[in-house]
């Protein structure tokens, strides 16, 4: 589903499961596509604005914003590996919100969210991206 809430077919054309990504491919006409601009992990610094974009609990289009808390954090997959690397984010990463956007306050991607750590289970904890 699109921002113009169009909807289309979406096929996987790759996995990572070790990472908790995936690629898919959706059957969208070539004007309703758009690039995002991708900016550099590499770059990030510690304290600099960050924002997760989702659909957390089924509430579509969400924004949420934050800070990026650290960078070179290690979580663990879903398939029990382990994930070098990770940013930690203060932004809201709810469920719904994984496989959204982390962008950088000019918009480009830094990241994919993926999971909070939580110790009470819920939606009150740390958020990571890959």
């Amino acid at each position: 589903v699109l921002a113009d809430r169009s909807a289309y077919e979406a096929r996987v054309i790759g996995a990572a499961p070790d990472h908790d990504l995936a690629v898919v491919q959706i059957t969208a006409p070539k004007e309703k596509r758009r690039k995002i601009a991708v900016g550099r992990s590499n770059d990030l610094e510690v304290g600099q604005k960050a924002y997760a974009i989702g659909n957390p609990f089924g509430l579509s289009l969400t924004m949420t914003k934050g800070i990026i808390s650290a960078l070179d954090r290690q979580i663990d997959s879903p398939g029990d590996r382990t994930i070098s690397g990770a940013i930690q984010t203060d932004a809201p990463i709810n469920p719904g919100n994984s496989g959204g956007p982390l962008l950088d306050k000019d918009g480009r991607l830094i990241g994919v969210n993926t999971s909070i750590a939580s110790p009470s289970g819920g939606n009150v904890g740390i958020g990571f991206a890959i």
